[in-house]
Order: structure tokens, then sequence, then C-alpha cells
């Protein structure tokens, strides 16, 4: 990893979110953390009434959005591949969608939510399994 300071502009995947996006900002200082045993970038991000500062470790920064978006795609990858490694028949694949809500916006809360790994890794199995295209 290279080296940041103070002033750099920087791409990171903020940790407290469920979904794959990536952010970007400039590092405006450092800190210790309470414990004093790890450093923190402060990055602030937006514009006018819209900043955000977020506190992120100096290993989950990246120069480039091209270097976090595939950390993001190895992240999705990796969930999908743990959805599927159980499922191996027609019949795995019913019993997932029976205890699974897969649609989007499950929640019903009009924010089209909903668990993406999970509905990628059925649209691959039901191709695999099936030959059946799902859709996007």
């Amino acid at each position: 990893m290279c080296k940041f300071k103070v002033g750099d502009e920087v791409y990171f995947i903020p940790c407290n979110l469920s979904y794959y996006e990536s952010f970007h900002g400039v590092i405006i200082r450092f800190k210790q953390s309470m414990d004093q045993k790890r450093k923190f970038a402060v990055i602030r991000c937006g514009h006018g009434r819209f900043v955000r500062e977020y506190h992120v470790l100096p290993e989950n920064l990246y120069h480039t959005e091209d270097e976090v978006l595939n950390i993001l795609r190895q992240k999705l990858r990796s969930k999908i591949d743990e959805v599927k490694k159980n499922i191996h028949t027609l019949e795995d694949l019913l019993n997932f969608l029976y205890n699974h809500d897969i649609s989007v916006d499950a929640a019903g809360k009009g924010d089209d939510y909903c668990v993406w790994e999970e509905r990628i890794a059925v649209r691959e199995l039901a191709k695999e399994i099936c030959g059946i295209e799902l859709g996007k």
C-alpha cells in the first residue's frame, strides 16, 4: 500500500454499508483511535450542504476508483459463491427460494432494497441447473 497524506484524493468503501458502492473524498487529517493502537484518516466527501466526514483505516484507502471497484467485485463474488455453495439441485434451489425473498423491494419500503448477492446467485443457479435465463 502506498502512503497517503493530507490533501490526497482517495477512494474507499464505508464500513457500515451493506451495499456495494465506493466513495471518494479528500484526506483532511489523521487521528489516533481512542486506544492509541490505530491511526485512521478523516476523509471529507461532498460539497456545500452535503459535506460528510468518514473515518477510514489507511489499509482501506485506494488511489483510483478502479482499485476500489475491483475490491467490491471480489467481495460481491465471494458472497455470491457463499450463497451458491450448498445449492446443487433444483430441489435445493426451490427450497432456497421458498425460504428467501429475492424480489427487489422485499422489505416493502419502496426503496428497491433486496439482498443482491442472493438475487444474483439465484439467477446464476437457474442458468446452471435449469438452463433458464432470468434476466438482469
